[in-house]
């Protein structure tokens, strides 16, 4: 009997425990940024919008820089081509956003310019 207590309790902490993976659905406001400038030097606004989108289109990562200054890995398929013509400017995203091992990331359902 205490052996399956015990398994119980082990069991119903991983349950716990996994709710904050889970994805959550909804809609986040930031400017769009090449992750490869922004994290190595700092670079974002509309001074740096055109290499913003020329790194972007060459495949580097992008993220959301909120105004609160998280910034959430994109991950955008579809949507690609929209967000890359949004890099350097204030941006509406929607989609899945979950986090793991310290990384956010939101997968894009839809972005459109925001403002």
């Amino acid at each position: 009997m205490y052996k399956l207590m015990i398994k119980g309790l082990i069991l119903t902490c991983c349950v716990l425990l996994s709710f904050s993976s889970f994805a959550q659905e909804g809609t986040w406001t930031g400017e769009v940024v090449d992750l490869d400038c922004y994290v190595g030097n700092g670079s974002k606004g509309a001074d740096h919008a055109q290499c913003a989108k020329s790194c972007i289109s060459s495949g580097k990562p992008m993220g959301l820089l909120t105004e609160k200054g998280d910034v959430m890995l994109l991950v955008a398929g579809a949507k690609t081509e929209a967000l890359t013509n949004l890099a350097g400017e204030k941006a509406e995203v929607k989609g899945k956003k979950s986090t793991r091992g310290g990384i956010t990331m939101i997968v894009v359902s839809d972005a459109k310019k925001s403002g």
